[in-house]
């Protein structure tokens, strides 16, 4: 009893290989554009290395400011410096709407915080005693700009 026999011809196994390889090259190709969709879509070329920035839990929901955190992180924005995160002071959860609060002013910093996170309502509390630049203040709405 023989083996099976082969019945396709030299040329049309070079044809399927063919295919295959470019379907996997497509396949590949797909992959890698759908990991760097985030990093080619956003502005790259800005004047500063990083921006420092807290995230204070304003509106009083269990570990807002970390999940916020975890969510900047998460889309691997290599120029944001997230110094803390925590609840705002003395547990005044108060906050309706977030907002950003500006201690040093760089107005190419304030932009591009406001399109990275769209929360464009901001106050100014100028002071160089903090190390973080801006206070991301999260109110009741957060989720609406970090989903």
């Amino acid at each position: 009893m023989s083996g099976a026999k082969n019945n396709l011809s030299p040329v049309l196994k070079k044809l399927i290989i063919s295919i295959l390889i470019i379907f996997l090259i497509g396949i590949v190709l797909f992959i890698w554009q759908s990991t760097n969709r985030y990093k080619n879509s956003e502005k790259t070329d800005y004047s500063f290395s990083s921006v420092k920035i807290s995230i204070l839990n304003g509106c009083g929901k269990l570990n807002a400011a970390t999940e916020v955190k975890d969510y900047l992180y998460d889309k691997g924005i290599n120029n944001l410096d997230i110094i803390s995160w925590k609840n705002v002071p003395r547990q005044m959860f108060i906050y309706d709407k977030s907002l950003i609060v500006v201690k040093k002013g760089d107005d190419e910093k304030l932009n591009f915080l406001m399109n990275l996170t769209g929360i464009h309502r901001r106050i100014f509390a100028e002071n160089d005693q903090f190390i973080e630049e801006f206070q991301i203040i999260l109110g009741n709405d957060y989720n609406q700009y970090f989903r």
